[in-house]
Formats: structure tokens, C-alpha cells, sequence
């Protein structure tokens, strides 16, 4: 891999040994001489960064005092900042687009940004799910945007990732640079470093179709059994997600997401079917740009996922007792399958590449919101227990990576977990035993053998929906053409 230059900035021992709970104001204060001008330092330990000197200013500081280090995402409230430095690379805004078809951005820029910035040159990027999500956060895990089925992941197609490692080296990794630091980047999360810039291709500009389609809580149960039915048929051109929203105050609300990559028309038709099922009260489709098929603001609230082999005809009634009771709670079944099951260009550390759908439930932030969104999840999780093929669920908040990302195998764990060794030697990184924090479901666990866990109703923690609807004779598969693989454009800068 290739070693950017950076001056050196020695660092005297200002906490001793043992480590305070707080920060002692004279290390702030070292850090504070040590960062640029226009850096900022704010609620005592978090770092708005200007330049990729003041990151490497905060990691070497941290690494010589063993403080542990957290990266602050969008709209992130932190808890403990005053026992750590947070690193905010919101000032990191650099962006380069080059008509032969990639971009370069810093660590801070949004893809609705670089969308806006690719378009006069007829370019756009593949996004993550949100247009609000920052370009570095989601590559670093995984991004699965709204046309994954059809393009694949946000990080399947990064050219290079300049990132400030544990040890406060700034590095430029690329397939053949630094494969294996690559290799982890994407999809390892927060374990490996601090993401500075990211360079990756981007596709020909042109109207794709999709939007949403919403309707009453008492058509939940008709729509979301005419979704699980019609989603196992679509083809990788189409990408979709079911969302069960409970409010704190009024009645529920059932959405379908969609996002084409054909013809319009062909698009619409596709929709017949589910129209069919009831009539929607609101609909938003239309011809419209990548970034605008992605959800434009941040997903918030502590959230729970699952990784599902399919959705069987049992399914639809713990998905509607999942997303019922007081509490305010979102429960999303999305689509998976199509270019996320094949084998990308670069291989990544992102994982379950396999899986067919992911299921997310969210909700509050607050202490009790936050148990009944995790307990409601475990118990869904033993509801779809046979679906699950042997998988566990996630929990975690809204700003860890990707679904896909989150609860890595033995293997991809341990061989984050040595590269993280190589370049972390004072383990400052939080999240650098990558799937160490997210506890496994008890509901949902498997022998040695692999044995599935045995499915049990929810009933405690989810309350009731309506759950009447009828149950097809058999699921559909759905079917991936080798034709729709995507290919990079441009020549590396």
C-alpha cells in the first residue's frame, strides 16, 4: 500500500497511568495546537476536522495515550464523548468528478452532493439507501442502495480509499496497493481506520423509475402478503422494500418502496399487480436519478436486523405483530438477491452476499423504546426462525454499517480483526473487533452443526396487527441473468 506523507507531531504522556474517565483538559489542549486552523474543537473531545492532518493529529495523540477513538456519523448524537476523541470528517469536502467516469471525495461529502456535482458531465453514482448518507460511511460498510439488485453494492465499486490507520499512518489502498487493507475498508466498518477520501466509478446518467406507494393500516395485512408474494418474483432491474410504520400518536401505515433501472412503463407495470392488492391512499412515482430513488434523510432510532433464506407464508403475521403495540416502531423487509448474490470485481469484507432479504426494526431512542425494539426483534427473529437459514439477529444503532456488514463469520472476523492488529497496535479504534459488539440473538441461534432454530409465535413484545390474509400454494425464486452485470467504466486516476 502506498504511505502518504504527513508531518510528524511528537506527543508528550499527559494521562499517566491509570487512564481518567475524562479527558484532562492539557491533552485537549496539545491537541488543539496540533490541528489546523480552521479545525474545531467542540464539547471538550469531538474533532471537526478541515484537514487530513488534523485526522492524523487526533489518531497519533490517541494512540500514544491509548484513548479510544469513535468516528461521529451524520446527525449523531454522542454518548461518552467526554471519555474519547470523536472524529467529525464533515469538513473533508473535496469533490472531483472526471467525465471518463469516477469521482473523487473527501471524507465528509453526501451522495446527494456528488450526484449534484456528477450531473453536468452526464455521470451519477450508485448510492447507499439514504441520500444523506455520507459517500465514506457507506462504502466502509457496504451499501446496499435502492438498485443493488441491479448494480450491486456502493463499495463493489471503489477505485481507492485514503484512510488514517490506528497507528496514525495516512494510507491510499487500492486492489493492488494495500489489497487486503481494501479488502477490509469495505464493509469492515470502523475497525480498520478513519476514512479520508474515497475515489470510485460511476455510471452513465439516465431516468430510472421508482418512489412509493403508501396505504391505510387496515389494508396492512392484504399489502404485505401481496408483497412477499410479488417481490419473490421481480427480476435484478427491480429493487423494493416493505415498510410497517407505528407512530407514537395515530394509526399505522403501510409503504412499498421501488426502484427501477428499465423503461418506465415497464416499471409502472410491474406495480399492477400490487395495486391490485388495495387501493393506495398516496403514491409518489417517477422517472428520476439514483440519488433521488434513495430515502433523503437518515435513518434514526436503535435498530435490530435479520438476514432471511425467504419469507414463508407465515410471515406476514409476525411481520404485522412486530410492527404493532405503543411504541413507536418501523419494521422494513427489503429485497436482497439479484448483483448482491454475484461475485464483485474486488472482493470486499462484506458478508451474506446470499441472503434474499433483510428485515431492520426500529424505533425510540430512549432507554425503554430501546429494550422493546430489541426484544421485539429477538422474538421475530424465532417467529422467522426457518427463514433465518441458520443466521442470527443484529443489534445496534442506526449508524452501524450495513446490514450485510454486521455480524461478519468466524473467518472474515478473525482476518479483520489481524488487520486491525497490523495497523491499530494500541486497539484506539472502536469497533475494532469487527461483529465484537453486536450481540447475537437468543431466539435465533444455531449448533455447530448448523441446526435452525425452531420457530415460536410472537407475543410479548410485539403486539397484533390484523393478520388476516391468504397463503400462497409455494414462494417464487427469482432469477438472476449473468446479462444485467454491471461493468466500470473510465480509466483509473
Amino acid at each position: 500500500m502506498t504511505t502518504l506523507p504527513v508531518p510528524p507531531s511528537p506527543l508528550p504522556d499527559l494521562l499517566g497511568d491509570p487512564r481518567p474517565a475524562v479527558l484532562p483538559p492539557d491533552l485537549i489542549a496539545v491537541l488543539g495546537a496540533r490541528l489546523s486552523p480552521s479545525a474545531v474543537l467542540t464539547a471538550g473531545s469531538v474533532v471537526q476536522v478541515a484537514e487530513v492532518s488534523d485526522v492524523v493529529a487526533a489518531l497519533r495523540l490517541a494512540g500514544r495515550h491509548g484513548v479510544p477513538v469513535t468516528v461521529r456519523g451524520p446527525g449523531r448524537v454522542d454518548d461518552g464523548a467526554a471519555r474519547r476523541l470523536v472524529v467529525d470528517p464533515g469538513g473533508l469536502a473535496e469533490v472531483t468528478v472526471s467525465p471518463a467516469g469516477w469521482a473523487r471525495v473527501g471524507a465528509g461529502v453526501r451522495w446527494r452532493t456528488l450526484a449534484d456535482e456528477a450531473a453536468p458531465h452526464g455521470l451519477t453514482p450508485i448510492t447507499g439507501a439514504s441520500a444523506a448518507e455520507r459517500v465514506a460511511d457507506t462504502v466502509t460498510g457496504g451499501g446496499v442502495g435502492p438498485l443493488a439488485r441491479t448494480y450491486g453494492l456502493a463499495a463493489d465499486r471503489v477505485r481507492a480509499v485514503e484512510l488514517v490507520t490506528g497507528d496514525g499512518v495516512l494510507r491510499r489502498v487500492t486492489p493492488t496497493d494495500g489489497a487486503d487493507l481494501y479488502w477490509g475498508v469495505r464493509g469492515g466498518g470502523a475497525a480498520l481506520g478513519v476514512v479520508t477520501a474515497v475515489e470510485l466509478d460511476l455510471l452513465a446518467a439516465g431516468p430510472r423509475y421508482g418512489g412509493e406507494l403508501h396505504w391505510a393500516e387496515a389494508d396492512a395485512a392484504r399489502v404485505t402478503e401481496a408483497w412477499r408474494t410479488w417481490s419473490a418474483g421481480l427480476p435484478p432491474q427491480a429493487g423494493t422494500s416493505l415498510l410497517l410504520t407505528r407512530p407514537r400518536q395515530g394509526d399505522g401505515e403501510v409503504a412499498v418502496r421501488f426502484a427501477w433501472s428499465g423503461e418506465a412503463d415497464d416499471g409502472g407495470a410491474l406495480l399492477d399487480r400490487l395495486r391490485a392488492a388495495a387501493p393506495a391512499v398516496r403514491t409518489d412515482l417517477a422517472s428520476r436519478g439514483p440519488a433521488g430513488l434513495a430515502v433523503p434523510g437518515l435513518a434514526g432510532g436503535v435498530e435490530s436486523s435479520l438476514l432471511l433464506d425467504r419469507l414463508s407464508g407465515g410471515a406476514t403475521g409476525a411481520l404485522l405483530r412486530a410492527a404493532g403495540g405503543s411504541r413507536p416502531r418501523t419494521v422494513e423487509v427489503r429485497l436482497l438477491g439479484g448483483a448482491l448474490g454475484w461475485v464483485p470485481q474486488s472482493p470486499s469484507a462484506v458478508c451474506h452476499r446470499d441472503a434474499r432479504l433483510a428485515v431492520r426494526v426500529s424505533g425510540g431512542a430512549g432507554a425503554e423504546d430501546r429494550a422493546a425494539t430489541r426484544a421485539c426483534a429477538e422474538e421475530l427473529a424465532a417467529a422467522l426462525g426457518g427463514d433465518l437459514g441458520g443466521r442470527t439477529a443484529a443489534h445496534g444503532w442506526g449508524t452501524t454499517p450495513d446490514v450485510l456488514a454486521r455480524t461478519p463469520p468466524p473467518a472474515v472476523r478473525d482476518r479483520l480483526a489481524a488487520l486491525a492488529a497490523a495497523t491499530d497496535p494500541h486497539r484506539i479504534l472502536e469497533g475494532a473487533a469487527p461483529g465484537g459488539r453486536s450481540q447475537r440473538s437468543s431466539a435465533a441461534r444455531t449448533t455447530g452443526e448448523g441446526r435452525r432454530a425452531t420457530a415460536r409465535p410472537v407475543s410479548s413484545a410485539c403486539s397484533r396487527w390484523s393478520t388476516s390474509s391468504s397463503r400462497p400454494d409455494a414462494d417464487s425464486a427469482v432469477t438472476e441473468p449473468a446479462s444485467t452485470r454491471s461493468t466500470r467504466t473510465g480509466s483509473r486516476p
